[in-house]
């Protein structure tokens, strides 16, 4: 209750006065990347058919975050320069599932947390039979490296960035590296489990496809993020920190991501 009311206080302050007391709790406009990050942000299947049904371990989060707090969450799946330009410049209150960086701190509240991942090396198993040793990332360095258009790679920090070889979505990128257009391709943990289990995989991707990682890199951390632009994130970010907070203590926030990211066989 007194996060509820601390909400509806932060919008009156800003002049959004509740019509009546019957009135539906206010809507925030969030967005993600059109691509889809599964399983953290993903259409529901139906019959292996995609819905327009948004689910996903974030997409739940955030939702039972609005409940807690008094708001209705939407998420508009947009372009992730778009989506993330929108937030900056306040058009839409906050982005899920990004990782901290110099810039997102300049431009966004960041929340605690919600789940780490490793970034993971995909390669063909026929390609390199003897398999690949990838101690740090300058043994990266002689490869052609596929990796997905608009994500950071921050962990990547001795890798330049004109050295990637980017693919539009996931299904491209796979298909890079099965015509060895790529002798290597960079795909987050979690979300090479989301395509697993929503069957975008090849059929026999776990016989051709070997997947290792990077021995000397840290797992990759995600938040949520709100505009520094927006009347109403400050006293959103504030409430969401504190409950998230709370989650962590309580073990709340683990049993969630365990209900969705169980580790990969």
């Amino acid at each position: 209750m007194g996060r509820h009311l601390f909400i509806v206080i932060a919008l009156l302050l800003c002049g959004h006065a509740l019509p009546s007391a019957a009135a539906t709790l206010p809507t925030f406009s969030f967005c993600d990347d059109a691509n889809e990050w599964p399983p953290y942000t993903q259409y529901r299947r139906e019959g292996g058919q995609r819905t327009q049904e948004l689910t996903g371990f974030t997409v739940e989060l955030l939702r039972l975050l609005g409940q807690r707090l008094g708001f209705e969450p939407r998420i508009d799946m947009l372009p992730w320069k778009r989506c993330q330009e929108a937030v900056r410049q306040g058009e839409r209150i906050g982005l899920l599932n990004a990782i901290r960086t110099p810039e997102r701190e300049r431009d966004y509240l960041i929340s605690p947390v919600i789940y780490e991942t490793r970034l993971l090396v995909l390669w063909r198993r026929s390609q390199f039979p003897q398999g690949l040793t990838l101690r740090t990332q300058t043994d990266l360095l002689p490869l052609r490296i596929g990796a997905l258009h608009g994500y950071s790679y921050s962990q990547l920090d001795a890798v330049p960035s004109d050295r990637l070889i980017r693919a539009p979505n996931y299904g491209s990128l796979l298909q890079m590296l099965k015509l060895q257009r790529v002798d290597v391709a960079l795909i987050n943990e979690g979300v090479l489990l989301g395509l697993a289990a929503q069957e975008q995989l090849p059929a026999d991707w776990d016989r051709e496809l070997v997947r290792g990682e990077i021995a000397d890199r840290l797992p990759s951390r995600f938040h949520l993020m709100l505009s520094r632009k927006h009347p109403q994130a400050d006293a959103l970010h504030q409430s969401i920190t504190q409950e998230l907070q709370q989650m962590q203590r309580s073990g709340e926030l683990a049993r969630l991501r365990t209900q969705w990211l169980d580790s990969l066989p």
